[in-house]
């Protein structure tokens, strides 16, 4: 064989075995990383695993932290709303710790409480084992846990005082401590919002049982100290009228004409007195009967000319001619605005002239008070009508007064829905004017009052219940006056003894005496069958007895101090209907 073609044989059996090599190369080093590819694929399954291992549990104690957190929140909605229907109560809290106490995950509770008993000693309510409580922890602030974790204590505060503490024994992830502490805390703030809703409503029902019993202990006192008041004056004036009917010297005259002025300053200063009491209980009451307004402006001015003229005041009564004939409204109460409006501008007028102009304007009955007085000084008037205030309140005024009569009249003027305003001028006069918005009477109706009737009243029977001896004397003499001996008794019950074996047409009968008071006495007649008219003699003016008179049976009311013609009307009314 040639030596060329040896020499190619050579070179390609060369190339092959060399080719082969490397391929042998190739072969392990793609072996090698197969199997360190392998190797890393299996770590990342393991990582992959692991993780899938660990997103599992987490989600697991996700979901168990998302049912503990419900639970908690259901108990904390239920008991919110049985706290706002309930007051904190033993049974209550039990209730609490028993629901609290079925979630798995807390082993045990409880919850101290200091102000559910009187003597405001703590107690405590358990729920759970309680051997599992770590008897000693210190605490450092309103939450704190023990050292292992497993007990949470939660401070329950109300304001500035602490109300007790919540105690949970917990086994859950650490992980879960701060929604833990979280709903926890908003259980005290439920317990501490239900003390402080507990204490405002004591505190409310405490307040507003005082303010009843303020109110009754105030109308107690009106009544009483009506009657205590009343009473003597209706003796002191009852007699100074019936002295009037006797022979005197001029000089008795005048001393009697003293006394009965001075008794009947007394009475508007007692009317002031109790007025200003009912207007601060609430007892003031304004009624509407039909009225003459003529007939009140009369009157008032036959009151007041005498008077004015003994200070040597001109006295004019200007009526306007479209006043209506009837008005709805209080008659009484229009007087008492005249009369404290007359008698204030006579005690401050020295001379000159006091006028009063009556008029119907728009629908409103209005008049006006104008004197020549010493006027008011303007930093003076926005006080004016505050109680117990005058002009001058100094120890050596010139007028005397309780200063009660304008802050009444503003109050009395408020009640009717009307307007009262003044003007003044120092050392010139003042004006007082007043509009009230009646309602004209329809003309149908009936007059109130009747006109007198010349009728013999001799042949009526009396019985008087009245236990001042003073009254008692008074009365008599009165009734002696139309030729009628009554027969008295000192007390109710012994007014029901006499009836049992005597016959009256009438009954006059005070209301406030020992033993049996009128009130009951009349109760217990009328219950046994007993149809006689039964008048009141009463010392009060308030609504509340008032309405205590007709309740009882009583027919009609005669008010203390009372005069000979109002017994006389009462008789000829109740004559004129049995006889």
């Amino acid at each position: 064989m040639p030596n060329d073609e040896f020499n190619r044989l050579t070179e390609k059996v060369n190339l092959l075995s060399r080719k082969i090599e490397r391929e042998k190369a190739a072969k392990k080093a793609a072996e090698k990383l197969l199997e360190e590819k392998s190797r890393e694929l299996y770590t990342a399954k393991q990582l992959v695993e692991d993780s899938l291992m660990n997103i599992k549990e987490k989600s697991e104690q996700d979901i168990a932290l998302l049912h503990f957190k419900s639970y908690l929140e259901s108990i904390l909605l239920d008991f919110n709303q049985l706290f706002l229907q309930k007051p904190i109560s033993d049974l209550l809290l039990q209730r609490l710790l028993d629901d609290l106490i079925g979630i798995d995950e807390i082993k045990a509770c409880k919850i101290s409480f200091n102000a559910l008993t009187s003597e405001k000693k703590a107690k405590t309510f358990y729920a759970g084992n309680r051997l599992l409580f770590r008897s000693k922890v210190k605490a450092n602030s309103a939450l704190y846990w023990s050292e292992d974790h497993q007990q949470l204590n939660i401070i329950i505060n109300a304001e500035a005082n602490i109300l007790g503490g919540l105690t949970l024994v917990i086994d859950a992830p650490r992980s879960w401590q701060h929604t833990i502490e979280k709903q926890l805390l908003l259980f005290c703030e439920m317990i501490s919002a239900a003390h402080k809703r507990q204490q405002l409503l004591a505190k409310t029902i405490e307040e507003k049982q005082r303010a009843e019993s303020s109110e009754r202990s105030t109308r107690d006192f009106v009544a009483m100290i009506n009657h205590e008041l009343r009473t003597p004056l209706n003796g002191l004036l009852g007699s100074a009228e019936l002295m009037s009917d006797t022979q005197l010297t001029p000089h008795q005259r005048q001393l009697l004409n003293t006394m009965h002025q001075s008794g009947e300053l007394l009475r508007v200063i007692i009317n002031d007195l109790l007025d200003l009491s009912k207007m601060s209980a609430g007892m003031l009451q304004i009624v509407e009967i039909d009225f003459s307004p003529r007939q009140v402006c009369t009157m008032i001015y036959d009151i007041f000319k005498q008077r004015t003229a003994e200070f040597g005041l001109t006295f004019a009564f200007n009526y306007h001619t479209e006043l209506p004939d009837k008005l709805l409204g209080d008659p009484d109460r229009i007087k008492q605005l005249f009369v404290n409006l007359i008698g204030n501008s006579i005690k401050f007028t020295q001379s000159g002239k006091i006028t009063v102009d009556i008029a119907w304007q728009d629908g409103q009955f209005c008049f006006s008070v104008t004197d020549t007085g010493c006027g008011i000084p303007a930093e003076k008037i926005d006080t004016l009508f505050d109680p117990f205030t005058q002009v001058n309140n100094s120890s050596n005024r010139a007028h005397e007064g309780t200063g009660l009569g304008l802050a009444i009249c503003k109050h009395l003027v408020d009640e009717m829905h009307g307007e009262l305003t003044l003007t003044s001028e120092l050392n010139k006069g003042t004006q007082f004017t007043i509009r009230l918005p009646l309602k004209l009477a329809p003309t149908s109706q009936k007059p109130n009052h009747t006109t007198e009737v010349d009728i013999a009243i001799d042949a009526m029977t009396v019985l008087v219940v009245e236990d001042s001896p003073v009254n008692q004397v008074l009365i008599e003499m009165i009734l002696a006056k139309f030729d009628i001996k009554p027969a008295i008794v000192n007390n109710g019950l012994e007014a029901i003894e006499y009836l049992d074996s005597h016959e009256v047409d009438v009954v006059f009968m005070d209301c406030r005496m020992p033993v049996v008071d009128g009130f009951e006495a009349t109760k217990r007649l009328r219950n046994r069958g007993y149809n006689k008219p039964i008048i009141a003699l009463t010392a009060s003016t308030t609504s509340t007895e008032t309405e205590q008179c007709y309740l009882c049976g009583m027919n009609g009311i005669i008010n203390k101090p009372y005069q000979k013609q109002e017994i006389k009307n009462v008789l000829i009314e109740w004559w004129t209907k049995i006889k």
